[in-house]
């Protein structure tokens, strides 16, 4: 059978009925029920993991993938949907170990998970998961069986992928996530947050990182050569930065308290506290790893474009502190009590310099006076460290 099937002939034939259920299962869903009804009494989902089990052809899995794209995307019965995503066959499809060193077929597969995720709500996303008991909660004179959720291969799979080398399948990876945060189902909002799976949150801020300390060694190459003509490429550096933050603002926005959290404690821990804020000291090393002008800039895009009250909080209070004003989570005692690090802030007679239990820093006299200065503009035109210090 697997060697029939492999043949040149066979191979012609299942491509193109594969290509055929696409558009008639399309049409009958806006045409004529019975097509789908003839879809369903012959078990044609459990045909397509047949098929996939016994090919070992790419081109066959290629059409598969994208006859599973096109008919969920293009499919507006609930009935159909429902059909399709309440068996295991939508999960094997899912996880499937397929050849992804062919690109062609990596594509194929994330369009495949983001046309599901285009169908998520709060009815068909408990299709996708596998719960367990947890235990019994007593409501009134009812009593609710509590169910944490286990596993979510869409979620789990598509967030492999979510730092590949190629942006069209981040962009579309990034899309799943959020069509999945959006949803609001409260098992899947603790789900994302457990470890492992909450390393994607500090993963996406690593790379994030990395991104702009790659911007800030463009900007010091273009500085050390004026003449070089580095502006398309910094320009681009600078898209992918704010299109990173725009995600992540949407991520926060989505609503969901952990995430949120996640996030704000890995900008500030991985990006601001550490690298943004100490370039900005006039006694700042030589060796620090984003310079001044970089930093400016990317305080001011992540003041601008992430939606978060909290961080632009810490952020201003950590413009006026030293770095050891601010206490780890892990010092804080279980009660909420936070240590009494911080006092009154004393203002010395030099306005650059404040002083917190008794440690002076120095820090840019002119931050919050340099409304009317665009980053961008800081960046491109090549300004000076001594601007800023």
């Amino acid at each position: 059978m697997n060697d029939s099937l492999n043949s040149t002939a066979v191979i012609d034939f299942v491509i193109e009925a594969l290509r055929s259920i696409s558009e008639l299962i399309t049409y009958g869903d806006q045409h004529d029920s019975n097509y789908f009804e003839i879809f369903m009494e012959r078990q044609v989902m459990g045909e397509f993991v047949r098929i996939l089990k016994v090919s070992r052809t790419v081109s066959i899995s290629l059409q598969l993938l994208q006859t599973m794209s096109i008919m969920i995307q293009n499919l507006k019965s609930e009935h159909a949907i429902y059909y399709i995503f309440s068996n295991e066959h939508i999960n094997f499809l899912i996880t499937y170990t397929f050849d992804f060193r062919n690109e062609e077929l990596l594509s194929y597969y994330i369009s495949f998970l983001r046309a599901i995720s285009g169908k998520l709500d709060k009815n068909t996303i408990s299709l996708l998961v596998k719960t367990q008991n947890v235990g019994w909660a007593l409501v009134g004179c009812k009593l609710f069986k509590l169910e944490e959720v286990v596993s979510f291969p869409l979620y789990v799979e598509a967030i492999r992928f979510a730092f590949h080398e190629e942006n069209m399948i981040r962009t579309a990876v990034r899309a799943l996530t959020l069509n999945v945060y959006h949803v609001g189902d409260e098992s899947v909002n603790r789900f994302v947050v457990m470890a492992p799976h909450a390393d994607y949150f500090s993963n996406l801020l690593t790379f994030f990182r990395k991104q702009c300390i790659d911007l800030s060694g463009l900007v010091s190459e273009t500085l050390k050569n004026p003449e070089s003509d580095t502006t398309t490429v910094i320009l681009n550096a600078v898209d992918e930065i704010e299109d990173n933050l725009y995600y992540i603002s949407d991520v926060i926005s989505a609503g969901i308290p952990d995430v949120g959290r996640l996030i704000t404690d890995n900008i500030l821990q991985l990006l601001i506290l550490p690298l943004l804020l100490p370039s900005l000291q006039l006694d700042a090393v030589h060796d620090v790893q984003i310079g001044a002008v970089t930093s400016l800039y990317l305080l001011c895009c992540i003041l601008r474009i992430v939606k978060s009250k909290d961080l632009a909080n810490t952020i201003a209070a950590a413009l006026f502190c030293p770095p050891e004003a601010f206490v780890p989570i892990s010092e804080t005692k279980s009660n909420g009590y936070m240590p009494d690090h911080v006092h009154e802030i004393q203002q010395p007679e030099n306005e650059n310099v404040i002083e917190v239990d008794g440690c002076s820093k120095q820090i840019v006299q002119s931050l919050s006076s340099s409304s009317e200065v665009h980053p961008e503009d800081i960046i491109l035109k090549g300004v000076s460290h001594s601007t800023l210090r």
